[in-house]
C-alpha cells in the first residue's frame, strides 16, 4: 500500500484591501494553518524515512495600508513561522502595506509598484491627559515601525529624519525600492 502525505495547504495568500482586523485575521490564520499542517506533513514523512520540504508562503500585497495593531500582529507571526514567507507587491505596499511588504524573508515587487513609507498618523482628541497619553503611545509605535524599518532595508536613520523633517509621505518607485533594499528584486 503506498504512502499517502495530506495535501499542503495553498501557499498563495493576498492582501488587496486595507489592514484590518479582518483581513489580517484572513492572513494570520491560514499563516498558522500552513505551518501546523506543515509540522503534521513533516513528522509523519520523517516516519516514513521521507523528507518534507515546503514551498514558501507568498502574500501578494496591494494595500494602502490601514491599522498600525493589526499589522504589528501580522508582523510578528512572519517573524514566527517556521514557514518562509515571501511578500510579493503587485501595486502598491503603502504605510502598513509598506511594512508588511519589508518582513517577508524575500521581497518582491512587480515593476510598476509603487511604496509609501510615512509617520504613524494619529488622531488625538479629548482631554489634554488624553492626548498627551496618546502622543506617548504613538511615539511608542513610530519607534517600533522605525526599528522595524531599519532592520530590514537599506534606508537610513538619516532618510527617515529627512522624511520626517520635511513632513511628507515617501513615494517610492520599484526601481527605488530596489535601491533601499524594500524588495530583493523586481519581477
Amino acid at each position: 500500500m503506498a504512502l499517502q502525505l495530506p495535501i499542503p495547504k495553498e501557499r498563495q495568500l493576498y492582501l488587496a484591501q486595507q489592514v484590518d482586523q479582518a483581513s489580517i485575521n484572513t492572513l494570520t490564520k491560514a499563516i498558522i494553518e500552513i505551518n501546523q499542517d506543515d509540522a503534521y506533513i513533516s513528522k509523519i514523512s520523517a516516519i516514513h524515512g521521507f523528507e518534507y520540504k515546503p514551498e514558501p508562503i507568498e502574500i501578494f500585497i496591494d494595500s494602502y495600508g490601514g491599522y498600525v495593531y493589526q499589522c504589528l500582529g501580522l508582523l510578528s507571526i512572519i517573524q514566527k513561522s517556521k514557514i518562509s514567507v515571501h511578500t510579493i507587491v503587485t501595486g502598491c505596499a503603502m504605510s502598513c502595506g509598506f511594512l508588511i511588504a519589508i518582513a517577508g524573508q524575500k521581497r518582491y515587487s512587480f515593476e510598476s509598484s509603487t511604496f509609501m513609507y510615512h509617520q504613524v498618523s494619529s488622531g488625538a482628541i479629548g482631554k489634554l491627559k488624553d492626548m498627551e497619553e496618546d502622543v506617548i503611545e504613538t511615539k511608542r509605535l513610530q519607534k517600533i515601525i522605525e526599528n522595524h524599518t531599519l532592520a530590514r532595508t537599506k534606508i537610513t536613520a538619516k532618510d527617515l529624519e529627512k522624511c520626517y523633517n520635511e513632513k511628507r509621505d515617501w513615494y517610492m518607485t520599484a526601481k527605488q525600492a530596489f535601491k533601499y533594499g524594500v524588495v530583493d528584486q523586481i519581477i
